[in-house]
């Protein structure tokens, strides 16, 4: 399934998701934007952000954001922000489709101590024979 990503229109957006987001790319559920009727903003064009495409750390931090900035709770923001986050249309280009990079020949691991691990069978799964 393609993943479709939007981007700021102008430079000062750039710095402000820059300093929300942490990024300058988010990637957004469908291509075309919705008609939501918003308290914050009224009936505007959104994108949906995609919440399964970022990483934890970017929900919590926009978790940490919209607590912040209504008042409410962590968890309850947490809720919220993991059910639905809108991004306004007006404030990004169009959408595209996210350029999908192929991965690299050479892995690298996480852990490279865990090489010099010597990694025996697992007993749990071995079940004891009776004669």
């Amino acid at each position: 399934m393609p993943k479709f990503v939007v981007t700021p229109i102008n430079e000062n957006r750039t710095k402000r998701w820059e300093k929300v987001y942490g990024r300058t790319e988010l990637p957004v559920k469908y291509p075309l934007p919705h008609l939501a009727c918003t308290q914050r903003w009224g009936d505007v064009p959104v994108y949906y952000l995609d919440v399964t495409a970022v990483p934890a750390a970017l929900l919590d931090r926009l978790a940490t954001f919209e607590a912040r900035r209504t008042g409410t709770s962590y968890q309850e923001a947490r809720l919220a922000v993991r059910r639905e986050w809108l991004i306004r249309a007006d404030e990004c280009q169009p959408a595209r489709q996210a350029v999908i990079t192929p991965v690299a020949g050479s892995w690298q691991p996480a852990f490279p101590f865990l090489q010099q691990v010597p990694l025996r069978p697992s007993r749990r799964h071995q079940r004891a024979r009776f004669v």
